[in-house]
């Protein structure tokens, strides 16, 4: 009789606390209220003749030796490397996380050697009681195991704001990793837009040291007035003075390069990176791509919404800290005054302890807590907002950034094509004595500017593309890691 009562009172018990834990949970469950913003039905139409976006994104421009910096970058930046260390630390505070959940188990061992005092002895009428032994030994080892249970959901919300940080770890590793690739590409066609530039430089100088060689054959032999020599001399110096800035641009482009692929200084210089000869790619127009991908695809977005859903979880962890906490304590060992009978039958020791905890007066700490926590939300909601709104103005920004570059690369092309005739007109009319060297001079000053213009367009358009590429959530392809947080 008396066991089936005790089995009944268990079955209670366990129902009890079946049903406590399961309200627990819904008193620490909260909502992130993640904002929801309108979305455009589609974005911005473009041209017919579009590209889709390949995986990975760079691929699109088709040029090997972007990929194999990609690699390096993606392999040894130090942006890189952090964020997969910081993935590292999440993964780890999430397993610490869940351990929380589950029973700690110790095993202690102790050896005690003691004396009694004399006073003691007296007043116990021991004092000259011969055979009596004031020194003591006592051996004791036992296992304790201890065990909180979460009937709030204290434990089981810090697991969940645990997993959603490393969740929002992990995408910040993948938007770093796209971030870097994409100052990868831009600083890569800067370079080899400056170093283009460079060359139409040092081919203009070249002609106007030699146009001012032949002015001062003229201005010696009283052809030409020594204004007109002085004109070519301070074209010359403005040429120079750009071959200059250019040859600054590129050095400048060549450090910031390596700097991104993790190469060390001395790498800096012994490895400079040299784009001799390799010209700019062909700009690519890339298609519009519907709003629910750009929500989806971008690591950004997702690394602000898992903090939003971990702010929320952290609201319920300060919630649960209102409620009393119960805890189990458990001991099973031996102890004995020998060290030879510790694990005989006599010797075996035990203890159990069942302990609440009830916050009564903390000065506020707690509710202010829940207060903090609550703001924090506020926090991630407002910062969920604002990385869809950036999202969509670059989106924007780069689609109609597309097709307007384009319209300033085709008419910089015309102005070339035009300033180039005109440049061989004006020399055979300045050669035919009909202009004077002022005007050919005009000209010539005219096709450089537009020849470097037409190589900042064709640079824009390929950083436009970037940018819209990236904008649109563009994949890393093999680079890419999973997001382990979301299985």
């Amino acid at each position: 009789m008396n066991q089936q009562v005790i089995k009944t009172s268990a079955r209670v018990s366990l129902a009890v606390t079946l049903a406590l834990m399961l309200g627990g949970c819904f008193v620490s469950k909260v909502d992130p209220q993640k904002p929801e913003l309108p979305l455009p039905d589609a974005l911005p139409t473009l041209a017919a003749e579009t590209s889709p976006l390949p995986n990975p994104w760079w691929s699109l421009f088709g040029d090997a030796k972007l990929d194999e910096l990609m690699l390096e970058a993606l392999k040894h930046n130090p942006d890189a490397l952090v964020a997969a260390a910081r993935v590292q630390e999440a993964r780890s505070y999430l397993r610490i996380s869940n351990a929380d959940r589950l029973p700690t188990l110790n095993l202690e061992g102790n050896a005690t050697r003691s004396k009694q005092s004399d006073l003691s002895l007296a007043q116990q009428g021991l004092e000259n009681v011969p055979g009596v032994n004031t020194h003591q030994t006592l051996y004791t080892v036992q296992g304790t195991v201890a065990y909180e249970l979460d009937l709030w959901g204290k434990y089981l919300r810090a697991s969940e704001s645990a997993r959603a940080q490393l969740l929002n770890s992990e995408y910040g590793r993948e938007a770093t990793k796209l971030s870097l690739t994409g100052e990868v590409a831009r600083t890569y066609f800067s370079l080899i837009a400056a170093a283009e530039q460079l060359a139409r430089g040092r081919d203009t100088l070249n002609s106007r040291e030699e146009a001012v060689g032949l002015e001062k054959l003229r201005f010696d032999s009283g052809e030409s007035d020594e204004f007109t020599f002085k004109r070519a001399e301070a074209e010359a110096a403005a040429t120079r003075v750009s071959t200059r800035q250019l040859e600054l641009q590129v050095v400048q482009f060549t450090n910031a390069l390596g700097a991104l692929l993790g190469r060390s200084p001395k790498a800096l210089v012994d490895e400079a990176i040299s784009v001799q000869g390799v010209s700019l790619p062909a700009p690519v127009q890339l298609p519009s791509a519907l709003p629910s991908a750009v929500l989806a695809q971008r690591p950004d977005i997702g690394a602000a919404e898992a903090a939003l859903n971990a702010s929320a979880a952290d609201i319920g962890v300060a919630r649960a800290q209102l409620f009393p906490s119960i805890s189990i304590t458990g001991a099973l060992g031996s102890a004995s005054p020998e060290l030879d009978d510790l694990f005989t039958g006599p010797a075996k020791v035990w203890s159990a302890t069942g302990g609440i905890l009830q916050p009564i007066f903390q000065g506020g700490r707690l509710r202010a807590n829940v207060s903090r926590a609550e703001a924090v939300r506020e926090q991630r909601k407002a910062e969920y907002a604002r990385a869809v709104q950036q999202a969509f103005r670059e989106v924007l920004d780069n689609l109609q950034g597309q097709s307007l570059i384009a319209g300033v690369r085709e008419a910089n092309d015309q102005q070339v094509a035009a300033l180039a005739r005109a440049t061989e007109l004006a020399e055979l009319r300045y050669g035919q004595g009909d202009i004077a060297y002022l005007e050919l001079l005009d000209v010539r000053r005219g096709l450089y500017q537009a020849q470097i213009d037409l190589v900042a367009a064709q640079r824009d358009a390929l950083l436009n593309t970037v940018d819209l590429a990236l904008a649109v959530g563009g994949g890393l392809g093999d680079q890419a890691e999973p997001l382990t947080a979301r299985r």
